[in-house]
């Protein structure tokens, strides 16, 4: 395979729809080039911009009282609106001069609110696309993962490959850069570690970290000094550290 192919056997696909809730992430998501919405739910006398938006993208909706609102929720529902969606197509991992810059690798998180919390912070920081393997870690489309990542997840690509192994060796022979977090005793502290112009940034599972063929699968492993005892950090906290030493100070 050349360094410049796409990587991934065939999309991801699911006819499972996903839920979104609240104002600001329906609103995202109609806007969303990676999302396609059904159908928008509203509390009657609720967001009537959305409900313009909603006909304005010629997607179907329908106003309800509060009390059916909460039936269609599942519990005791405050927000006003709930919109269903296709679940996304993983796009191919382009490898290529097409494909991101700036890539956020999340290996098997098992906690959605720490995927979506870290998705978040990527966007923030000014990633172009995330990494998963398929059927590793917490599902990136459930209700938990779509609140915490305060609607990142609709302004990204997010790529589900078969390997990530196998994924980010094509995106190191296409010249990219792998970053990982690590407590191996040959990983260097942060401070002494700078991205590339195109580079990934690999985190580990919440217990497990990232194991020994994935660390062999970066060019540079890194740990964050610390006092008091303590080796790790939450791994949405680590990210944002992370995130901002490598993309955001600007230096």
């Amino acid at each position: 395979m050349k360094p410049t192919e796409t990587f991934n056997r065939e999309p991801v696909v699911s006819s499972e729809p996903i839920t979104i809730e609240g104002r600001w992430a329906v609103e995202a998501a109609l806007e969303s080039p990676f999302f396609c919405v059904h159908k928008v739910i509203l509390e009657r006398g609720r967001h009537a911009g959305l409900r313009d938006a909603a006909i304005s993208a010629d997607v179907p909706f329908e106003e309800v009282s509060r009390e059916v609102m909460a039936e269609e929720a599942g519990f005791d529902f405050h927000r006003g609106v709930l919109a269903y969606a296709a679940r996304p197509e993983s796009p191919r991992f382009d490898t290529g001069e097409r494909g991101p810059k700036r890539l956020l690798v999340a290996a098997s998180l098992a906690d959605a609110g720490n995927l979506g919390t870290v998705i978040r912070t990527a966007v923030a920081f000014g990633v172009d696309g995330v990494l998963l393997e398929v059927g590793k870690g917490a599902d990136v489309y459930c209700r938990k993962a779509i609140r915490a990542s305060a609607t990142a997840v609709f302004r990204l690509p997010v790529y589900q490959v078969d390997d990530l192994a196998i994924a980010l060796e094509r995106f190191r022979e296409a010249g990219g850069f792998v970053v990982g977090t690590s407590l191996n005793e040959r990983a260097a502290a942060l401070s002494s570690v700078r991205a590339g112009e195109r580079t990934a940034v690999l985190l580990g599972a919440e217990k497990d970290g990232l194991g020994a063929e994935l660390e062999s699968a970066c060019d540079e492993l890194v740990y964050l000094p610390m006092a008091g005892g303590m080796d790790s950090l939450n791994v949405a906290a680590t990210a944002s550290i992370v995130l901002y030493e490598l993309f955001g100070r600007g230096d």
